[in-house]
């Protein structure tokens, strides 16, 4: 190195060192910050006199971004830059370097972000295809007047897939119903904004079917109509049991007289929730006017407002439904509210149910659970050619009853199958065809009684 350059930077340095023994010998001063602009650079604190001095953020000793609050509690050395004091060597009250910490964020701007980090993040465990849920729904009569409308495993994000039975009811006119359509159209759209809202299965579903009363009842009454609809939701959720262990939770929400069982893995049927019929009921009818006859009927007049009297007469089909304005008046006890549970838990092992049925309150006048089970088991054995085994279920059920005379032909059935439950069904079903082999080869078979005519 050039000697006279290397005494430039040996003077330099002992310059520093004189420096530094001076801001030593003048100790490290408390101050509070009283401002600072981020965006500038540069702000003020107060020193322990109340002195305004200026700092510079090339001053700050901290790790990445250099940056003070208001009101900030620091430590620094006084020194002067041209001719006027200013902070040096800013740290913390400790001496240690300032450490900037993320402003906290309210607990709904968190909530916020985690739910959309969860969208962003959740995926459809039913897409994939050993657990897929399945399922078809037929009703009679297979015309214009046919009020029932279904859901088949539409998906509901963060939660699952669901499926919807809308047996309508007192249409306005002879061709659908307005409730049982508006079901479908909306009651997967309100149960995915009830869930965004409230994270919790059960309240969802309660305030899904809450919003499809208000909405539709409103409609009602500005349209006129009378519509009204048995609904009943399967919601299939992929969750965590109380354990972590991941398990498929299966919640239904029955608002009406429709039977909700499953198929155990024997083939016997399994009600998983109680139908709301107006024979249940019939004392809470009674009591605020209706006239319910021994076996549940309830035939309801009815008058628009403004007219002098009742211009039309429609059976009650259920204690609970949605919609349905001749059978809401203000002491009437038939409401939109359902009734929700949680039914099931599955493993996704071997033994679980391999599928659900929902079937109405005219099928199963007809119809036992076990009956409804035994036809739905023996279309899915041998369905029709071109047909899925839930979608022969459920036409088979349907026509079954039919053939049975109910009195009312106005007939559902929605049947829904666990896919992974796929190899236990069909060995269910091989048990059954061999059991009615054996049953056949029995009757068929000629009886040996000893008898030799040539004897």
């Amino acid at each position: 190195m050039n000697p006279a350059l290397k005494r430039q930077f040996e003077a330099a340095a002992a310059v520093d060192k004189v420096v530094e023994k001076q801001k030593q010998a003048r100790g490290r001063e408390i101050g509070t910050v009283l401002d600072y602009d981020k965006g500038k650079g540069f702000g003020f604190i107060l020193d322990g006199d109340q002195e305004k001095i200026f700092v510079h953020q090339s001053q700050i000793v901290a790790p990445g971004f250099r940056m003070l609050v208001k009101d900030q509690k620091v430590s620094f050395l006084r020194g002067e830059n041209r001719g006027k004091p200013w902070c040096e060597d800013v740290r913390n009250p400790d001496g240690s370097p300032i450490a900037q910490e993320k402003p906290e964020e309210n607990s709904s701007t968190m909530a916020k972000k985690r739910r959309q980090q969860l969208k962003e993040q959740w995926r459809n465990f039913f897409e994939i295809p050993q657990y897929a849920v399945k399922g078809y729904g037929e009703s009679l009569p297979a015309t214009v007047a046919n009020q029932d409308a279904f859901v088949l495993g539409e998906t509901v994000p963060q939660l699952g897939k669901v499926f919807v039975m809308a047996h309508g009811c007192t249409a306005t006119v002879g061709k659908g119903n307005e409730c049982a359509t508006f079901a479908k159209e909306k009651l997967p759209k309100f149960i995915a904004k009830a869930y965004e809202e409230k994270p919790d299965a059960e309240e969802a579903l309660k305030s899904a079917f809450e919003m499809l009363e208000t909405e539709f009842m409103e409609r009602a009454k500005m349209k006129s109509l009378t519509d009204g609809a048995e609904v009943t939701a399967a919601l299939f959720v992929h969750a965590l049991n109380a354990s972590g262990q991941p398990c498929v939770q299966l919640w239904i929400a029955n608002c009406g007289a429709s039977v909700v069982a499953l198929c155990s893995h024997e083939g016997a049927p399994v009600r998983v929730m109680e139908p709301f019929t107006t024979q249940k009921a019939s004392a809470a009818l009674k009591e605020v006017g209706f006239n319910v006859t021994d076996s549940g009927k309830v035939d309801v007049s009815f008058a628009e407002v403004g007219q002098s009297r009742p211009s039309q007469i429609f059976r009650m089909p259920a204690a609970r439904l949605v919609g349905g304005r001749p059978f809401k008046t203000t002491r009437s006890p038939v409401v939109g509210q359902p009734a929700v549970k949680k039914v099931r838990e599955w493993r996704c092992v071997a033994g679980e149910e391999p599928f659900l049925v929902v079937f109405s309150a005219e099928v199963a006048s007809v119809l036992k659970d076990q009956d409804v089970m035994n036809v739905a088991l023996d279309a899915w054995g041998s369905p029709a050619q071109g047909l899925d085994g839930w979608e022969a279920a459920s036409k088979a059920v349907v026509r079954t009853a039919q053939a049975q005379g109910p009195d009312r032909d106005s007939l559902a059935c929605m049947a829904v199958q666990c896919w992974w439950q796929e190899k236990p069904l069909q060995r269910l079903l091989a048990k059954r065809a061999d059991k009615k082999d054996a049953e056949t080869e029995k009757v068929s078979k000629p009886v040996d009684d000893g008898f030799d005519m040539f004897g």
